[in-house]
């Protein structure tokens, strides 16, 4: 089933159901108050900003973001790549906790609901979590549920989803790295689970953190970075046993970020890279992911000050692919 459904049945998760409060967006730069959330998803809805750029420089893009806190509050942000970057904040809302989370989807089957949908691990569990926006409010009805245990090694979420209309091959995938040493890999099977394991492949101890770059119908693409703070790409095909390619990107530079969350501009990457100790993002302009030659340019440094432990891409349903590389 196609991640683009995924929120068509999410009212019916039933663990957790509440009214966040109600909170216009302030903006740490800007200084004008932003779209609700609503109107916000329906913005990711129209999927990346695949034409905003075709170099590097992604001057023009941007990108709204969750921040899970320690409270369980989600703070949201929405990062433009200018310079200097330019983030504005939402006022946080009652979620759940979470230590680590994959992309939320949002999709919208009516004039009047809208939903974003995602998975989140909670201690030592796996949960598909949703945001339900009615009318048009900017007061979403937040529900999650228990998907399964045994989930308390992993440490770095990301997700993969590859659709395209008027195609048949399409996957939605999860990846996350665990404390043995592995790269695991769970392929979605309907809107809110089962989760079904996809294979495992160990030699990934040295990693901290993943973000997913690429979507094909053969392969994906993750980027890493390791605990000692070099980049990597992790070249994943879609087969059977689970095995990846891995590509140095850069030696050192990336040790302080805790978590990286990507999303396609142009015909490159908008990474921003969060620092969860000093409450800072970092944004980078990616080209073409080939190795030590691909071409990163650091667009500037922002304050991230909803101080959130989990951060996470809020994006289309049905978007087009990424393609960083």
């Amino acid at each position: 089933m196609r991640i683009r459904r995924f929120a068509a049945v999410v009212a019916g998760l039933s663990l957790v159901t509440a009214a966040a409060a109600a909170g216009q967006a302030t903006a740490d730069v800007q200084g004008k108050p932003e779209p609700t959330r609503s109107s916000v998803g329906r913005t990711a809805a129209q999927g990346p900003q695949a034409k905003a750029q075709t170099k590097a420089v992604a001057a023009a893009c941007y990108e709204y973001y969750g921040g899970i806190t320690a409270d369980g509050l989600n703070g949201n942000y929405k990062v433009t790549a200018t310079r200097p970057v330019g983030v504005i904040k939402y006022t946080p809302f009652k979620l759940f906790t979470g230590r680590a989370t994959s992309s939320w989807y949002y999709w919208e089957p009516s004039a009047t609901v809208g939903y974003y949908a995602g998975f989140v691990l909670r201690a030592g569990n796996l949960y598909a979590g949703a945001e339900t926006y009615y009318n048009g409010s900017d007061i979403p009805k937040t529900s999650s549920k228990l998907l399964g245990g045994g989930y308390g090694g992993f440490y770095s979420l990301t997700s993969a989803n590859y659709y395209v209309p008027g195609t048949t091959k399409e996957h939605t995938f999860l990846y996350a790295l665990h404390t043995n040493g592995s790269l695991y890999r769970y392929r979605v099977n309907g809107p809110t689970g089962p989760v079904v394991g996809a294979g495992h492949a160990p030699g990934y101890s040295g990693f901290k953190a993943i973000t997913v770059i690429s979507e094909s119908p053969t392969y994906d693409t993750l980027l890493a970075t390791t605990k000692a703070g070099a980049l990597w790409t992790i070249h994943l095909p879609v087969t059977t046993p689970l095995k990846g390619t891995l590509k140095a990107v850069r030696a050192s530079g990336f040790k302080a970020y805790d978590q990286l969350v990507a999303s396609r501009c142009g015909k490159g990457t908008l990474l921003t890279a969060f620092d969860n100790t000093a409450n800072t993002l970092t944004v980078y302009a990616l080209g073409k992911a080939v190795g030590s030659k691909t071409v990163i340019n650091t667009i500037g440094t922002a304050p991230a000050t909803q101080n959130a432990e989990a951060h996470f891409l809020y994006t289309g349903s049905g978007s087009d692919p990424m393609v960083g590389e």
